[in-house]
């Protein structure tokens, strides 16, 4: 299996649409405020290192969002909505930051008598403050620690420890103020509220509304800059911004990653996204776990066993756009928001998509996890030929997981439950019976079922080579990408053919489409 070499921007972008959705941003907020702080430290003439904690800071701000979520749905209601009204405000302005308060509670106990919903908004704004500062303060410490955990160094973690500081010292949780507050703090504060504020009230409006926070949210003089080129700055920034773009502007050297780096980066993202909630605390590391463990017992090649396991890292990432004050009640979701949920698979895709290379087979099996094969999965409703192996394995595994772990509308399943459960999805068509066998197996089930045979009898290594007939590599194709002689790879060929009976490619394509042997994205055709 080759050795993995990504750049560790393309994980920064991942995590930068993770905080898009989180906090309620249009899409490539973050991306796009990368460009535009890039460009006011251009224009200021900084230097090439304060110029890479730029980058940091505008792709990564708000990577500790996740950290006690559920206490701010609790006291606010819709967490997302809140954080979007507040990117348009002056918070602070202690009217314009009661009044955006009062419009979270209201939302929430919208339905209340008139007598709750005043009690509701007089505690509100009251716990407000006491509410707000361990929320924030654990946002900062958890951002910091992620970054440590992908390798930034500890002056862009003190940055990023700065989040909701201002200039003027109102800013959270420290109160910080002038040149306390760090220089790319102030500049990607700016560039951010810069874009909210645009797309609120549009362009003349934005730049009065910077020009009048001049002195209070704002450095005087970073203010003054922007609002001079603003046009300029802003020029060509008003649709989606690609991989290439944000790749060209981080500052040499480029940090690179390798296989260990990878998986600690993942597990980063898969601890971002389960600290939403008290009952997702680990969701992703145990599902991960079930299916490297089921991976490896079923004979997968080792680069599945790698992708099966990143992608279970990181495969409920497109939650984070459904508000948690819906996970968290107990009644069933209306339409509009079981709609909104099943719509995750497609966000974590779009997420993982600027990772190149191995994390494409990453995006696909994100995209699938909870597809099925009789087709009543979602979203795209997949059907077995669609769903290779290893994405049978992930299904399964988050399936069980998530059965055996409480939510607010049903208490936890057993394990013995749980793999009933699992196997009466496989009498009706709906999972793997290979995959479930092996996921429970290796959570300490009976075994219901052999192993010999879960592959179709094949070798990890003829699963490979049939894979590559099936995309339409020729022997030497096959051989170089296997890393073996050309001979070599047409006797595996010919062994291939005589095991599963066929004398043609167009015969070994369909028969591994057939069994499920294909890996996405890649067709008989």
């Amino acid at each position: 299996m080759a050795e993995p070499s990504v750049r560790r921007a393309d994980f920064l972008m991942t995590l930068a649409y993770a905080t898009d959705l989180a906090t309620g941003h249009s899409r490539d907020f973050a991306l796009r405020s990368c460009v535009l702080a890039m460009r006011l430290a251009e224009v200021a003439g900084l230097d090439d290192h304060t110029r890479r904690n730029v980058y940091h800071q505008a792709l990564l701000r708000y990577i500790g969002c996740n950290a006690d979520t559920h206490l701010l749905a609790a006291a606010f209601g819709d967490e997302i909505a809140l954080r979007r009204d507040l990117q348009r405000i002056d918070i602070g302005n202690k009217p314009e930051l009661a009044e955006t308060i009062v419009r979270a509670i209201t939302r929430t106990f919208a339905d209340a008598p008139p007598a709750e919903l005043a009690k509701a908004v007089e505690r509100g704004l009251a716990e407000a403050m006491q509410v707000s500062v361990p929320i924030l303060s654990g946002h900062c410490e958890v951002a910091q620690r992620i970054a440590e955990r992908i390798g930034l160094s500890d002056e862009i973690r003190e940055n990023l420890g700065q989040l909701y500081e201002r200039w003027d010292g109102k800013g959270l949780p420290r109160g910080l103020s002038g040149n306390a507050v760090k220089l790319p703090v102030r500049l990607v504060t700016l560039a951010q509220d810069a874009f909210a504020l645009t797309e609120a009230h549009g362009f003349e409006t934005m730049t009065t509304m910077i020009a009048k926070r001049a002195g209070g949210g704002y450095e005087p003089e970073l203010a003054e800059l922007f609002v001079t080129h603003a046009e300029q700055l802003l020029a060509g920034l008003d649709g989606p911004v690609d991989r290439e773009t944000i790749l060209a502007l981080e500052p040499v050297p480029h940090s690179m990653l390798d296989e260990e780096a990878c998986d600690e980066a993942y597990l980063a993202i898969a601890d971002m996204i389960d600290m939403r909630m008290p009952f997702t605390f680990g969701h992703s590391r145990a599902v991960a776990a079930l299916a490297d463990a089921a991976a490896k017992q079923l004979g997968l090649p080792a680069s599945d066993v790698r992708d099966v396991r990143w992608a279970a890292y990181a495969h409920d990432i497109g939650e984070l756009a459904i508000p948690v004050s819906i996970w968290m009640r107990a009644g069933a979701l209306t339409e509009r928001e079981t709609d909104a949920a099943r719509l995750h698979p497609y966000h974590g895709e779009r997420a993982l998509a600027s990772l190149g290379g191995d994390g494409k087979a990453v995006a696909a099996l994100v995209q699938r996890h909870h597809e099925c094969l009789d087709g009543s999965g979602y979203y795209r409703n997949s059907r077995g030929p669609d769903l290779s192996p290893v994405a049978r394995v992930l299904a399964a595994a988050e399936a069980f997981q998530t059965a055996r772990e409480t939510r607010p509308h049903r208490p936890a399943m057993g394990d013995a439950a749980a793999a009933a459960k699992l196997r009466s999805a496989v009498r009706n068509g709906r999972l793997c019976p290979d995959a479930v066998e092996a996921i429970l197996t290796c959570a300490g089930q009976p075994a219901r079922r052999g192993t010999a045979e879960r592959l179709a009898g094949l070798t990890p290594r003829e699963i490979e080579v049939l894979r590559l007939i099936a995309a339409g590599d020729t022997a030497k194709e096959a051989a170089r990408k296997l890393d073996i002689a050309p001979k070599t790879a047409d006797n595996h060929i010919q062994s291939l053919y005589s095991k599963i009976g066929v004398t043609t490619r167009a015969g070994a394509a369909l028969y591994a489409l057939e069994r499920g042997l294909v890996q996405q994205g890649i067709s008989a055709a």
